[in-house]
């Protein structure tokens, strides 16, 4: 019984791993993406584009996700809009880096991929550590950023939480063990995804085959605080601000995106009813609908600046 249980659990990973891949297929191939990279194999990063004219979504990650998290909502975005998603370094299929991966460095990656697609200034849009990511890119480099869209983004907090440096050397809910997916996913997730559960499981599983190497980036990314970490000086930033936040979200509490709002002098507050910590994949069409609002109010305050200068 005990073997051909565990055949079982191997039939339904080999089975969740080809669903993956052909999901994948086929929302690259709905959101009209390619494959690309750039950079070294020491230091090599993975996005993909879909270059178009005007200001390009650039959709940054959370801790342990990849660039294909951000296809679904990617599909359902007007076909003329740009975007890039990219794989953090460690990540996806990124290269692991040779420094610590910071908040900066992950920054400083994603500075290096609008520097190499020749991109002055996107939209930046960060969901849970990418969100901290994207207010260290507004922070320091406020004429790259067009406008930051967060997505049950961490907050300034992070670095001093008890709770967050406890997952460090102990327990990491984020990090489950083989016989803790289930509850990973219970975590994370409060509505089910719409693919099968067999493919959920898998990347579960992955994750947690992962561990080593997730328990290194972690620790990277909540100990690396002050200037490499999440800022905590965010009221300079000037770029016009949409946060997002899952009501549901047992990661990351609403009181965060409620500060980010109050410190963010730009900033407007979207609170998801029935959505946990990743809105993009639980409810991509009516986060999609939001995103494409906050782009054409972007878009549309760029092209008043520029007949304002033409006149």
């Amino acid at each position: 019984m005990q073997q051909l249980a565990q055949g079982q659990r191997h039939a339904t990973l080999a089975l969740g791993g080809l669903q993956l891949r052909t999901l994948h297929r086929v929302v690259r191939r709905a959101s009209g993406v390619t494959l690309a990279t750039f950079g070294s194999e020491t230091n090599r990063i993975d996005y993909v584009a879909r270059p178009r004219s005007g200001v390009p979504l650039v959709g940054i990650h959370g801790f342990g996700g990849d660039k294909e998290t951000w296809l679904m909502m990617g599909a359902l975005l007007p076909r003329r809009q740009a975007m890039y998603f990219l794989d953090l370094p460690g990540h996806g299929t990124s290269a692991m880096p040779s420094t610590p991966a910071s908040i900066r460095g992950h920054a400083l990656a994603v500075l290096a991929l609008l520097d190499h697609l020749g991109i002055e200034r996107a939209i930046i849009c960060g969901n849970s550590m990418g969100g901290g990511v994207a207010l260290r890119l507004a922070t320091d480099w406020p004429k790259r950023v067009a406008g930051l869209i967060l997505i049950d983004s961490v907050g300034d907090d992070i670095h001093q939480s008890k709770v967050a440096r406890s997952w460090v050397t102990g327990d990491n809910p984020l990090i489950p063990e083989l016989d803790q997916i289930d509850s990973f996913m219970a975590t994370v997730l409060e509505r089910p995804l719409p693919v099968p559960a067999s493919l959920v499981r898998y990347v579960a599983t992955q994750r947690a085959l992962h561990a080593d190497k997730l328990r290194q980036l972690y620790r990277d990314f909540v100990m690396c605080d002050g200037a490499a970490g999440v800022p905590t000086d965010i009221h300079g930033v000037q770029a016009p601000a949409l946060v997002i936040h899952g009501e549901q979200d047992r990661v990351i509490a609403l009181r965060v995106a409620q500060q980010l709002v109050a410190h963010l002098p730009q900033a407007e507050l979207q609170v998801m009813r029935g959505v946990g910590h990743a809105p993009q994949l639980e409810a991509p069409k009516p986060t999609a609908a939001l995103v494409e609002q906050f782009i054409d109010r972007i878009a549309s305050a760029d092209r008043r600046r520029q007949n304002d200068q033409a006149r």
